[in-house]
């Protein structure tokens, strides 16, 4: 188990509180727990498993003999599997920071674009349509930072003029000093989920708010091709290139953000009275 806590906070009072989320799902509680020799969280460990499992539970800090091995075996074991596990974070993010790289250089960016936001727009007919802000940190979800918006657009089923909607909002919001963290960033690269069309619509609304200079490419689904603005023919990626597979990834995360708050308002309208 690996879990999130704070250099602050009291290693005895982590323990404690691992063993209650834990033990309260567990099949059965044993009537011995081995502590390291220098625990303090003996005696409440005790008082807890003891009231679970309504028996005497004895919690016992190994000072010598086999369970002085046995915890000392359970230490070595856990450093090694949090080393692995520090290893796979930063061979992943090794991995991110390359393919950040290789979209820099196959896109022409001025530089690797830490923060990728991608847009789509889920709608069924003229009814419900939303549109979803999906956000990539250091190639990576950033999903705190996800945003949607609920398209106020009311000319018919106008996929292009909703782009257009949508980054005109996101756009306006870029410097507002009351906004929150996400919409107050700058991205690196925008990403339209989409063809040449609605790669024009998306500059169209930056334009009315305003903004310039963030680079925007659109990736089209058939051909998997990126359009760039300025340039009719579009880049084909490798399909095994880093490049590819992050755009891949956010433009599906973006999809799937879309349709499920396009569902949540569907489902709220056909239930209101």
């Amino acid at each position: 188990f690996f879990l999130d806590v704070g250099a602050e906070e009291d290693e005895a009072e982590v323990l404690v509180q691992f063993a209650y989320e834990y033990y309260a799902v567990a099949m059965a509680i044993p009537s011995l727990v081995v502590l390291d020799r220098d625990s303090q969280a003996g005696p409440a460990l005790e008082a807890l498993l003891t009231d679970r499992r309504g028996a005497r539970v004895e919690a016992r800090a190994a000072s010598r003999g086999d369970k002085r091995k046995l915890a000392e075996l359970a230490t070595r074991n856990a450093r090694f599997a949090l080393d692995q596990d520090r290893r796979r974070h930063e061979q992943a993010r090794g991995r991110r920071r390359e393919a950040l790289a290789d979209l820099q250089e196959r896109l022409a960016l001025p530089a690797p674009p830490l923060r990728i936001e991608c847009y789509d727009i889920s709608n069924l007919g003229e009814t419900y349509a939303v549109a979803s802000m999906v956000v990539f940190e250091g190639g990576a979800p950033a999903r705190s930072h996800y945003r949607t918006f609920t398209m106020r657009h009311d000319g018919g089923p106008d996929d292009f003029a909703r782009m257009r909607e949508a980054l005109r909002r996101r756009a306006a919001r870029l410097n507002d000093p009351e906004d929150d963290p996400s919409f107050a960033a700058r991205p690196g690269l925008i990403v339209i989920d989409g063809g040449k069309g609605q790669l024009a619509s998306a500059i169209e609304g930056m334009a009315e708010a305003c903004v310039h200079g963030i680079p925007i490419v659109s990736l089209a689904k058939k051909r998997e091709e990126v359009f760039r603005p300025g340039r009719s023919e579009p880049v084909l990626l490798d399909e095994s290139s880093a490049a590819l597979r992050v755009l891949q990834h956010i433009r599906d995360e973006a999809h799937r953000v879309a349709l499920r708050h396009h569902r949540g308002r569907r489902d709220r309208g056909m239930t209101r009275s």
